[in-house]
């Protein structure tokens, strides 16, 4: 009997991935215990619970602190797939607006824009190899606070209601990129 897949997928997303398997295994027999005891209704509404309660905790979690050079490293790939991420996005807007110009929805280009967000999310997760989901987080995190500090700052014009819509997405689009290739990866 196994727990839900999804909440599994979930756990195997935000876990560290050294450490993926022990977590799992001892949540999946605290959740056939349960099961057996009280039922499976109960087993899943436990096992979700942990699940999502567990997410902060999992994100900070680390077993070891990685030397600077490896931090300097991964630091360089994730502004290289930022960069990376702007420049396909940026491209995809422009080939958007050579075929339909100016009668396109927000929508689609928020849909789409998130999309490439994601799918690069992915990619940083496939680069990083410890914590990506973490460093998805941060990275997404640092990209708003790049474009919203001129802002904050009075140090430009200030964003339009659609743009900062369109870059406060981007946070939890890149997560959810990251978090869905570890969840593939680990299952």
């Amino acid at each position: 009997m196994n727990a839900p897949i999804v909440a599994r997928m979930l756990v195997a997303a935000f876990a560290p991935a050294a450490d993926v398997d022990a977590i799992a295994g001892d949540m999946q027999e605290e959740y056939v215990a349960i099961v057996a005891a009280e039922g499976r209704l109960r087993g899943d509404l436990w096992f979700w619970s942990q699940a999502l309660t567990s997410i902060p905790a999992l994100l900070s979690y680390s077993r070891r602190r990685a030397p600077f050079a490896a931090r300097l490293t991964t630091g360089f790939v994730a502004l290289g797939v930022l960069i990376a991420m702007l420049a396909a996005k940026d491209g995809l807007d422009r080939v958007i607006d050579a075929i339909h110009p100016a009668s396109m929805p927000a929508s689609l280009y928020f849909t789409l824009d998130w999309s490439v967000a994601f799918v690069f999310g992915g990619l940083l997760a496939l680069l990083a190899g410890h914590h990506p989901v973490r460093l998805a987080l941060f990275a997404a995190s640092a990209l708003v606070a790049a474009f919203a500090a001129p802002d904050v700052l009075a140090l430009s014009p200030s964003l339009s209601l659609p743009a900062l819509v369109l870059l406060l997405g981007v946070v939890p689009s890149m997560t959810g990129g990251a978090a869905a290739f570890q969840a593939i990866r680990h299952r």
